[in-house]
């Protein structure tokens, strides 16, 4: 109880302290707001794409924040207890309260059971499922039963967590090796009990055969290609969000195939495409293989939606004096653990660590993913009160190398700090947005990105001077990388082109360089030098667009139509008719080129063409005004 109390007090403290962060708040399309929306409306009528467990646990709160956050604390603190005992039943009473104090002060545990992510319930369900496990291991009178319903805790695991289905298949083979026939059945019995409502449900609405969601095939995919680094990335042309992968990756899978194909065909095909890879590059693959099975036990925060390094470092909260993380439940869990080598049945409840490892390393690695390793560690922990061998220090010091090698990490710790300012100025805090500029600019891993997307929302705001200077500090940055400084340049180009200072739009066109500019930069650059009537920047701009191969007619086309009208502005007659004619060539069905033709041979004297052209643009377009008054002044200059 005491436990249980102090637990609950730590958990409480955190939620309250993190209740109200503008980062928290489940909004627009962040997973959170996604679980949400289908708590309240019901998930679409399709296989499950993402795990529903948590969809559920959010229905039976009513969808209520306050009341969901408030029963993950609750189940937290249960979890506590439950790891406590666990503990105390391998290692003894002191063993147990070295896991209690780990447990208890492990932030990223309780940072998890504050968010509406599906990771809340993780560290209640594995050491739930873990204490039915070891009860079922070690009292053999009840083990149909016992088994039954750690078969059972650990299918409702994996209904939260689907990978977990690898550690039932890994511990089940483990029965049936060691030939525990009766353990094994009951354990598969559990399981199925708890699993099956889910895949009748999934048949029933979608006709499909998916036994809890649909999802495998892409991370797999995200975690094996060519480009994976071992942690999330986008795909290409699929949204990074819950509802954009459900319907993205159908759309690219389809569009590759040629014809239909139902979720689990989607996901063969992702898991399809990632094999050919491994295929094509065996020692590639393995090495991306360990290393994400490194990333799985290091220390490092590993984003996503969230980062805790952020919470714990940047806002006041407790999560400061939680100080216990990976870097000491990974040493001491292993140590601890390899004081009990010789127990087969500790080995066998062990064995979750590296089955669910692996179940986490073949896909990709995030710190909401390994987030039910911690408590096992913790739990594990408490055999280090019977170190006893050298044998058994080393694995942890081995193990400790791991956790803290300095792989060079992004634990999303900059990425918040951005998304905090954009969000303060959204909110109008402008003073307090431009503090925490000034506050984290200098550790910002990426400070050009942080003063661009500060000078984007600015600019969205109406505020443009502090944009203009947020600008100003991106081109100054010369860590920034390409395309981040060519965005700025364009955007600082149409704030100064928008407000009519035109020197410092020219200025601006001066750094422009010109030479690895493509087609669709020179055209917006040249039109924006047309709206300050820099007929001369635009000419040299549209001149680039020109210059580029382009297999499109249409692309090309315009590009020779708006140098014609560039060349135009500085009355340079012969060079506009010969721009605009090539042109005509190019999209000779285009209104707007032939009424600028009409206009340049007009200025050029060529009156019966410039007649011509005009008639030609009220055929194409009978409304255009602009024509209608140049075929009239035609009129006027042909009468006597």
């Amino acid at each position: 109880m005491l436990l249980f109390l102090a637990a609950l007090t730590v958990k409480g403290a955190v939620l309250y302290a993190l209740r109200d962060h503008p980062l928290l708040q489940p909004t627009g399309v962040m997973d959170s707001a996604v679980y949400l929306s289908y708590a309240r409306s019901g998930p679409p009528s399709v296989a499950y794409f993402i795990s529903p467990l948590y969809l559920y646990f959010l229905r039976l709160t009513g969808a209520s924040i306050s009341v969901a956050l408030a029963l993950q604390i609750f189940l937290g603190s249960l979890g506590a207890v439950l790891a406590y005992d666990t503990a105390g039943r391998w290692f003894g009473l002191r063993g147990a309260f070295v896991t209690a104090v780990l447990v208890v002060f492990t932030g990223v545990i309780s940072f998890n059971e504050v968010t509406i992510l599906q990771s809340a319930l993780d560290p209640f369900l594995v050491a739930l499922t873990l204490w039915l496990l070891t009860i079922a291991l070690q009292e053999p009178e009840h083990e149909a039963r016992a088994f039954a319903w750690a078969g059972a805790a650990a299918a409702l695991f994996a209904l939260n967590r689907p990978n977990v289905l690898i550690w039932i298949a890994g511990l089940s083979a483990l029965f049936l090796l060691q030939r525990r026939f009766r353990a094994l059945a009951a354990f598969v019995v559990g399981c199925a009990v708890v699993l099956s409502p889910v895949l009748v449900r999934n048949y029933v609405v979608a006709h499909e055969l998916v036994l809890v969601s649909s999802h495998g095939g892409l991370n797999f995919y995200i975690g094996n290609n060519e480009t994976a680094d071992g942690t999330y990335h986008a795909v290409r042309g699929i949204r990074p969000t819950i509802d954009g992968q459900a319907e993205d990756s159908k759309s690219v899978a389809e569009k590759a195939v040629g014809h239909p194909l139902n979720a689990p065909q989607v996901s063969r095909w992702f898991y399809g495409q990632a094999f050919d890879w491994i295929r094509a590059k065996p020692v590639a693959a393995l090495r991306l293989f360990l290393r994400k099975l490194a990333l799985t036990f290091h220390q490092t925060d590993l984003a996503l939606n969230f980062s805790y390094d952020f919470f714990s470092h940047d806002v006041s909260s407790p999560l400061r004096f939680l100080f216990v993380g990976p870097w000491v439940l990974v040493p001491l869990g292993f140590a601890g653990a390899a004081t009990r080598w010789r127990d087969r049945r500790f080995l066998a409840w062990f064995a979750f660590v590296p089955l669910y490892a692996l179940s986490v390393a073949v896909f990709f690695v995030a710190s909401r993913y390994r987030l039910p390793l911690l408590i096992v560690l913790a739990i594990a922990s408490a055999g280090v009160v019977h170190l006893r061998r050298a044998g058994q220090v080393a694995v942890g010091l081995l193990m400790g190398a791991v956790a803290l090698w300095p792989f060079g990490l992004d634990s999303g710790r900059s990425n918040e700090q951005t998304n905090l300012v954009v969000r303060l100025i959204e909110q109008g805090h402008y003073a307090e947005a431009q503090q925490r500029i000034a506050q984290w600019e200098s550790v910002h891993h990426e400070p050009a990105r942080l003063h661009h997307r500060a000078a984007l929302q600015f600019a969205a705001a109406g505020e443009l001077d502090r944009a203009t200077v947020l600008y100003e500090q991106v081109l100054r940055d010369r860590r920034v990388q390409p395309v981040l400084r060519s965005n700025a340049l364009d955007e600082l180009a149409r704030i100064y082109v928008r407000n009519s200072r035109t020197e410092d739009a020219r200025r601006i066109f001066a750094l422009e360089d010109r030479g690895v500019m493509s087609v669709e930069r020179a055209m917006t650059l040249g039109r924006l030098a047309l709206d300050i009537q820099d007929g001369r920047d635009a000419v040299d701009f549209f001149s680039v667009a020109v210059g580029r191969d382009s297999s499109n007619r249409q692309v090309n086309g315009q590009a020779w139509h708006y140098l014609g009208i560039a060349h135009l502005a500085l009355q340079e007659n012969a060079l506009a008719l010969a721009a605009l004619t090539r042109a005509q060539a190019l999209i000779p069905n285009d209104a707007p080129n032939c009424f600028f033709l009409a206009l340049a041979h007009a200025q050029s004297g060529n009156l019966a063409e410039a007649r011509r052209n005009a008639e030609a643009t009220l055929r194409l377009h009978p409304g255009f005004a602009p024509a209608k008054e140049l075929l009239q002044q035609l009129e006027r200059d042909r009468s006597p």
